[in-house]
């Protein structure tokens, strides 16, 4: 039951726009708005397996232009896309691996991915849908058939150390660091450091000349019109004597220098302390490894139910990072390229659960990253990274031809659960969970930027809300992760709410194919069991 002059503003569940109901009846659409900042809705790709263009068996650039409307079709208030409007780009330079994190020419496209001329295309097309493109940039280290490397090789048995061998980490037995891995250049008594593989010696990120490279290939690409970057393997910029977090503060002064708002994120897989001090290098975002994964808070929360423990580890996060960068951007996430697919910790059959930890980490702080095929369901987990980076499965029998090493095409279709085609069409699907969630993050920008302020708590830990404030905006953000409806009184003192502008459920629907609703009467809020509310 309504009272006089208190809005119930309901959702459609599978995304359309929210509607906020006032005291006269009438109702206003609540628009998504584009952004226009660093804050974005990121999607992890790996060309090689997105989709193939011209079935040669390996995906490309020219796979992605034609996926993109799938992604984003330019409306953010239609249409049947996913709304992403970020994209990270694994490596997409020339390599000789299939991973490509051994790279061979920075200023390049992989023959197998395409051309430059593809590429300036696919960027072009993002722009006109509002999607920011950000490079994967692999500056630990490079191939070992790089130009750069090859040079310090003969150099090093002219017993000329001064040249291209001040590139990398080139020192005799004597002089290795401790703790790191070194591999002999043949036919001399020095070594190399190369702590990933033989074909990935370590750049010497000290030396001047490395850094008026990379800020080079800083510029070309930025100028191209990429918004950023992913920095790989950020721990392993401290090693063979240089100072990481030195390099990193002028790497990314040195890009605002180029673009001023220029978006990176790197790749530290530590725990919070050694993450959060990594933002005092003006570094926009790390990503989120202790609350990712099978172990991590978000699964864990989809396990126990612990809601009120995540919102206060999530306030507290938050405050940390704005202690040693008050413009920090968490990156949270569930899986990526590196890690077993979060379709198979969470139980491949368990729909709720995926949709559960889609909803908890998405509608977190800062930039979510989304990777390829985890708004399907997509599986993988032999224990290779080639399992967790199998082809995107668009329609049945649809980039079968994709190959990737060590991975068997039975394997490829074993991981596949359902198809986009079919995602699509069915109204239940995670992919249209996604969609929705991603929807509400649009239309209520406080949900990515907003800092959380007071927490409320229901009768079981798990239920609780939080108020998150944006410039002069609030939204309430209330959980019901309980397995029963679940009613919780959330005061108007913080924020005189007037309705709920949205909500998604993880519930499957009744036979007739209907989702519980959520409903308020006065400050008091009925949530289903699996369900999210936003007040506002």
């Amino acid at each position: 039951m309504l009272k006089k002059c208190t809005a119930l503003v309901l959702a459609s569940v599978m995304g359309a726009a929210c509607l906020l109901s006032g005291c006269n009846g009438k109702t206003t659409e609540i628009k998504a708005e584009q952004s226009t900042d660093k804050y974005r809705n990121f999607y992890e790709i790996f060309v090689n397996s997105f989709n193939d263009s011209n079935n040669d068996g390996v995906g490309d650039l020219q796979g992605v232009i034609d996926k993109l409307d799938y992604l984003n079709d330019g409306n953010p208030n239609g249409g049947d896309d996913l709304g992403i409007d970020g994209i990270w780009f694994m490596p997409i330079m020339q390599s000789a691996s299939y991973h490509k994190y051994n790279v061979e020419d920075y200023c390049s496209i992989d023959e197998n991915y395409g051309t430059m001329e593809d590429f300036d295309s696919l960027l072009s097309k993002c722009k006109e849908r509002g999607i920011n493109v950000i490079i994967d940039l692999v500056v630990n280290h490079t191939s070992n058939s790089h130009p750069w490397f090859k040079k310090a090789v003969e150099e090093v048995k002219q017993g000329n150390l001064d040249g291209y061998a001040r590139y990398y980490h080139i020192v005799k037995k004597e002089d290795e660091v401790a703790g790191f891995t070194y591999r002999p250049i043949a036919g001399t008594d020095y070594f190399y450091e190369s702590n990933f593989d033989v074909t990935m010696p370590e750049l010497n990120l000290s030396e001047p000349k490395v850094r008026e490279e990379l800020h080079n290939i800083m510029k070309f690409w930025l100028d191209k019109g990429v918004s950023g970057f992913r920095l790989d393997a950020v721990k392993y910029f401290g090693s063979g004597g240089d100072d990481g977090k030195d390099f990193l503060t002028w790497m990314y002064s040195d890009a605002q220098s180029i673009k001023d708002d220029v978006y990176m994120v790197g790749e530290e897989w530590a725990g919070k302390s050694e993450i959060s001090d990594y933002y005092d290098t003006g570094v926009d975002s790390f990503f989120n490894f202790p609350y990712a994964g099978a172990d991590g808070k978000f699964e864990s929360v989809v396990r126990s139910g612990g809601v009120v423990s995540l919102i206060n580890g999530l306030k507290d996060w938050d405050n940390i990072l704005k202690k040693h960068n008050e413009n920090a951007i968490d990156a949270p996430f569930l899986s990526n390229h590196d890690t077993t697919r979060s379709a198979v910790s969470l139980g491949k059959t368990d729909l709720v659960a995926q949709k559960t930890a889609a909803m908890l980490y998405m509608l977190s702080p800062g930039n979510s990253f989304t990777y390829y095929g985890e708004e399907i369901g997509l599986l993988g987990n032999t224990g290779s990274d080639a399992s967790f980076r199998i082809p995107m499965p668009w329609v049945g029998g649809e980039c079968e031809n994709i190959t990737i090493p060590n991975l068997s095409v039975e394997d490829a279709k074993a991981a596949s659960q359902t198809t986009v085609e079919d995602a699509i069409a069915d109204s239940n699907s995670l992919f249209h969970f996604y969609q929705q969630i991603i929807k509400l993050k649009l239309q209520n920008p406080e949900i990515q930027r907003g800092t959380i302020g007071n927490i409320y708590e229901g009768d079981t830990s798990a239920t609780a809300g939080y108020i998150t404030t944006y410039k002069d905006s609030s939204v309430i953000i209330v959980y019901n992760l309980n397995d029963a409806d679940a009613t919780i009184n959330i005061t108007k003192e913080d924020l005189n709410y007037s309705g709920i502008a949205g909500q998604a459920t993880a519930q499957n629907p009744d036979n007739d194919g209907k989702y519980p609703q959520a409903t308020l009467d006065g400050t008091k809020v009925k949530i289903p069991s699996k369900t999210v509310v936003i007040l506002k």
